[in-house]
């Protein structure tokens, strides 16, 4: 195996090995909202038995007329706080298959950075003679566009798989809006029944869509190419996209003309998604025109050495 090769795979050993760092970092971090998320839980789900079962509360509230308002408000709130525990707790389960994934690979790399290290001090003993730099300026080179390329697919990748699931989503939404507006005009229980079926699908589609706008965000923080980096963007707004879906989507269920605001925040991430894919298209072409254009120079270079 040459220079070239050995420097191409330190440089994907170390992206691998970065990115399992962050990705374990994160586990962190939702398994610690987990536990906050269930305390939330709890709290909601006492507020909405504590009424069902009467008490003082409640019989104020029933005094006042206001008694069957302010339970759905409670249940409503506890939905929104299930919704969020159950996504949380699909986020852990998709960060730990990561986590495995990544040290597989990362295991299958080896130890390419010894060996790179010993066939370039052999080379480099055989140039100390001419006292020429240009190998190492051309294989550095070719390592950081080898590896930029690298986060670059990945980023695409992970949106691509974003995307498709808004789309999805989006489908779905359009469906329950179509029901909803047959429901408001006397559809009865089938209509209803099929509305929160859509949105049903909708809430399952964006616990996945939250996964890959998350390995979105990570990619995209080690990309570094001017065509990418220089995007001013609210990255931290999509990665937290489906706590702000859910609150919406518990009022959808109880107020129709509501589905729009989740349907329009999906569109909109599907916008900034796929416009970020777009540049990270073009970056990677150019990425890939600069790496054999500088591989070429290389292998002249060496030819005539």
């Amino acid at each position: 195996m040459n220079l070239i090769q050995l420097k191409e795979r330190a440089e994907e050993k170390n992206r691998i090995d970065k990115l399992l760092n962050r990705t374990q970092e994160e586990l962190t971090q939702e398994e610690a909202k987990l536990i906050q998320l269930k305390k939330e839980l709890h709290k909601e789900f006492e507020d909405v038995k504590r009424l069902e079962e009467g008490g003082l509360t409640n019989l104020f509230h029933e005094l006042l007329g206001t008694r069957e308002k302010k339970l759905d408000k409670e249940r409503q709130e506890y939905l929104a706080a299930k919704l969020k525990y159950e996504n949380c707790q699909k986020q852990i389960e998709n960060l730990k298959q990561e986590v495995e994934r990544l040290n597989r690979e990362l295991q299958q790399c080896g130890n390419p950075e010894n060996d790179y290290k010993a066939l370039l001090s052999a080379k480099e003993q055989q140039l100390k003679v001419a006292n020429d730099d240009t190998l190492k300026k051309y294989e550095n080179e070719l390592g950081y566009f080898f590896s930029q390329k690298e986060e670059v697919n990945e980023a695409i990748n992970a949106g691509k798989m974003a995307i498709k699931g808004l789309k999805l989503a989006l489908a779905s939404l359009r469906k329950a809006q179509n029901w909803g507006t047959f429901d408001m005009v006397g559809g009865g229980l089938i209509a209803t029944a099929v509305k929160h079926s859509k949105m049903d699908e909708a809430k399952a589609l964006i616990h996945d869509v939250q996964y890959w706008l998350r390995k979105f965000n990570r990619e995209l923080n080690d990309v570094q190419v001017n065509e990418v980096s220089t995007m001013d963007l609210q990255l931290d707004g999509l990665t937290t996209f489906a706590d702000y879906f859910f609150d919406n989507l518990i009022m959808d269920w109880v107020v129709q003309s509501k589905i729009n605001r989740s349907y329009d925040g999906c569109l909109d991430v599907l916008n900034q998604v796929s416009l970020i894919v777009k540049q990270l298209e073009s970056a990677d072409s150019t990425l890939t025109n600069k790496y054999q254009a500088t591989k070429k120079e290389l292998t002249d270079y060496l030819v005539q050495a």
